[in-house]
């Protein structure tokens, strides 16, 4: 047997031609079904990704309701060898015919042209396609849509034509006058001008014949009626034979010259019509992948193969007319498992798996898309499948078989693939077994791979134990004893005979007996296979839950991601319109700060004045509601630790003690006596984030100085006189004390250092004077000792 027809008997096999039959009625043109119906594998592996690259790109186009227009596809390939023939002239409907295909190709291409972005291969394709307007126009001028030629195809032809109408005027405008005087005479047969030869006669009486001159042009079929021209007339028909004959000359003139162009771009128009056609089938499977479901194949360079959840397209169609299902199919081929072996019970869907496997594999390589997902490098198919005994050749089914693979083993390398139905079946089962472990083990030997079916248990220990062949088998219900056609890969089958047997009512006597003859290894294979089943079922199932619960623990982590981002975003928006108040509120206290300042200096309000104006006003400001975080609990006594704020300013802190009505409060680590009822108690929460923020810098027009602790302040509540004068330092000590005064801060700190003693004694006693200080301290050891004070700015 030869290669090609060894190949060509497995595409049959395959059913490849059924499916080449299917896809090929979704084309427009019937030379398109024709090259679909005859689509073989590709052997180079550029040509074929270019023609899936081709597909998918049309798929595209379909996905998006946009499909070129090739709703006309003529042959004109007959027509273009015609015209390129000296001497020959194309009539006018065949030259309708080369336009229709010209103006089918511009619209393409120009189609096409403007998806170059999202179709480049497509583009590159159709940019062969002829566009000559000229030739277009030459042809339309020439030919109306009829396929007749136009009177203004050349102005000789206008003037014939003309002269034409006007001879057939007259010569009418005579024939009707003869043609009255006739009837009066009672010599017609009937009252009408007609034409036989191109010449224009009248019907007469036979019998009438002889009666006027005149040449007779024929007989009616029932002989009554002779078409009769007047001697009159001969002169002009003879002269209207003479311009249809010139007019004829002028048409096929013309038609000769517009043939002489199509000629010259005959090979333009070849490749064209080729190119068209190529795109009609590339759309027919375009289209069959769309109806589908179809997948476009991935071809790789490394000697894989893996198929996942693949379908056979003919249980698809007729699934689809059945609204029955289909059940996939996945398998994985590599350098490490070259071998796939599927055993189980018969009718139980072997077969059909291995089809479907080699099916996928030959679309793929054909520019098909198959039913499913696959992944594979450029392969030979062989099959040996179904029952090739011959009478006449004396064949039996094993020897055919045999022969089969004979042809196959000479023929196929590390890049064939061997699809085996039943091998080595119809011989002793032992030896059986043993020449087809020997068929696998040379298949192997050659680096190719196959998909072989069987029911033979040596085989399936065969596969167990060789480390290149994986078992597979299609699921059974055994409480039903019905197959669900489920592939299951790395798990063999059990045959089921005995079940299947009594399934069908054999008598269970013969069961038994049957079951005796069994020896113990096969019925310990069996169970075997069976708690094989059942765990890969149970494993199965399990997967099956926990991917459920993982789609549903992602959805739900989406779901709160998508809540976190617009929470996010919301805080993001609240926080940014509370800066914008607070800054709005912060321009305004620094306005009203430094008017009641410069009040003060300017001596319009003495300081307590001023101070209580700055209240008043300072309560009509609305602090922004985002910040508005405070939380006065009224309902419990203030004690030691209380978390408390000043009425009249902003310092927060901690109650360290309580002497009578005044209480010890700690603000920032600088302790104050203050009398309980201009403490108001906050909560905890509140008052702990109010001790623990970060100090921050004002602007007290003195320099910009930090505050002390973690108290927050309107200004710097410390002032650091080291170096100065004592006139310069009480100036300074006087404005500090104002802005300290005005802004409700309930202490300051003022450094002026040990030294001689004078700069602090001065400090003091202008201290003294100030009826806004309650009280003042040396700083504590910590706090910096004799060279720092501590004064108490009494509440208003």
């Amino acid at each position: 047997m030869a290669v090609p027809d060894l190949e060509l008997d497995s595409l049959r096999e395959l059913d490849l031609l059924h499916v080449l039959e299917l896809v090929s009625r979704r084309c427009v043109s019937d030379y398109g079904k024709e090259i679909l119906v005859n689509v073989r594998p590709f052997n180079q592996v550029d040509a074929l990704r270019l023609e899936l690259n081709l597909v998918q790109e049309c798929l595209g186009l379909l996905l998006l309701n946009e499909r070129p227009p090739l709703d006309h596809l003529p042959d004109v390939r007959h027509l273009v060898r015609k015209s390129q023939i000296e001497g020959n002239f194309l009539s006018a409907p065949e030259l309708i015919t080369v336009l229709e295909s010209m103006q089918t190709s511009r619209s393409v291409r120009r189609f096409i042209s403007v998806k170059s972005e999202s179709s480049p291969e497509l583009h590159l394709l159709c940019s062969d396609l002829i566009d000559d307007k000229v030739l277009e126009k030459h042809i339309h001028d020439s030919i109306d849509e009829t396929g007749s030629v136009r009177d203004t195809a050349s102005r000789e032809l206008q003037t014939i034509r003309r002269d034409i109408h006007e001879l057939e005027a007259r010569l009418r405008h005579r024939l009707q006058r003869i043609l009255k005087k006739y009837g009066e005479d009672e010599l017609l047969q009937e009252d009408f001008i007609t034409q036989r030869d191109g010449r224009f006669v009248l019907p007469l009486r036979a019998e009438n014949k002889r009666a006027v001159d005149g040449i007779i042009h024929g007989v009616s079929q029932t002989g009554s009626t002779v078409f009769f021209e007047p001697a009159e007339t001969y002169e002009m028909n003879n002269d209207l034979s003479l311009l249809h004959g010139r007019e004829q000359r002028e048409i096929i003139r013309i038609l000769t010259m517009l043939t002489s162009e199509v000629g010259s771009v005959g090979h333009h128009l070849e490749a064209t019509f080729d190119i068209l056609i190529h795109l009609d089938t590339l759309i027919a499977r375009a289209q069959y992948a769309l109806d589908f479901g179809g997948i476009k194949p991935k071809i790789v360079d490394e000697g894989i193969i893996e198929l996942t959840n693949v379908r056979h397209p003919v249980l698809v169609q007729n699934a689809t007319a059945t609204q029955a299902e289909v059940v996939p199919l996945s398998v994985l081929i590599d350098a490490n498992n070259r071998g796939i072996l599927i055993s189980g019970p018969n009718a139980g869907g072997k077969t059909v798996a291995m089809k479907t496997i080699g099916l996928s594999l030959i679309m793929a390589l054909s520019g098909i898309f198959p039913l499913g997902m696959c992944t594979m490098n450029m392969r030979r198919i062989f099959t040996a499948i179904g029952d090739h005994q011959s009478i006449e050749s004396n064949l039996s089914t094993f020897s055919s078989q045999i022969i089969r693979i004979r042809d196959i083993l000479a023929e196929c390398g590390e890049d064939a693939v061997v699809l085996i139905d039943e091998v080595c079946a119809g011989t002793d089962p032992a030896e059986g077994g043993a020449l087809a472990a020997g068929v696998l083990d040379s298949i192997i030997e050659r680096s190719a791979c196959f998909i072989v079916t069987t029911h033979q248990s040596s085989l399936k220990q065969y596969a167990l134990t060789h480390p290149h062949v994986t078992n597979a088998s299609l699921a059974f219900d055994e409480e039903k004893l019905q197959p669900t056609f489920r592939f299951q890969f790395g798990v063999p089958g059990n045959s089921y005979a005995f079940d299947l047997a009594t399934n069908v009512g054999l008598p269970q006597v013969v069961i038994q007996r049957g079951r005796n003859y069994l020896d113990e290894r096969h019925d310990e294979l069996e169970q075997s296979i069976n708690a094989m089943q059942r765990f890969r079922s149970e494993a199965e199932q399990a997967r099956a839950t926990s991917v459920e619960e993982r789609n549903t623990a992602e959805k739900i982590r989406k779901d709160l991601e998508e809540r976190l981002e617009t929470a996010k975003a919301r805080r993001g928006a609240i926080v940014e319109e509370a800066r914008e108040e607070a800054r709005e509120l912060l321009r305004n206290a620094n306005a009203l700060i430094e008017n009641t300042i410069r009040e003060i200096r300017e001596g319009e309000n003495s300081a307590a004045e001023a101070k209580r104006i700055f209240e008043q006003k300072r309560q009509t400001f609305e602090l922004p509601s985002a910040v508005k975080n405070t939380t006065i609990e009224d309902s419990a006594p203030i004690s030691v630790g209380s978390k408390v704020q000043v009425s009249g300013s902003g310092a927060l802190g901690e109650v360290y003690a309580i002497e009578g009505q005044n209480a010890v409060v700690d603000v920032g680590g600088i302790k104050f006596r203050v009398n309980v009822e201009k403490l108001e108690r906050i909560a905890e929460e509140t008052g702990n984030k109010a001790t623990h923020g970060h100090g921050k810098r004002f602007d007290t027009g003195l320099g910009e100085r930090p505050t002390r602790g973690h108290g927050e302040f309107s200004v710097s509540v410390v002032l650091d006189l080291r170096g100065k004068r004592v006139d310069e330092a009480l100036q300074e000590l006087e404005k500090f004390l104002d802005r300290a005064i005005v802004s409700g801060a309930p202490f300051v700190e003022i450094i002026h250092g040990k030294g001689t003693g004078a700069l602090r004694s001065a400090v003091h006693n202008y201290l003294s004077q100030r009826l806004e200080i309650s009280l003042f301290r040396p700083g504590e050891i910590h706090e910096g000792g004799d060279g720092i004070t501590i004064a108490t700015i009494a509440i208003q």
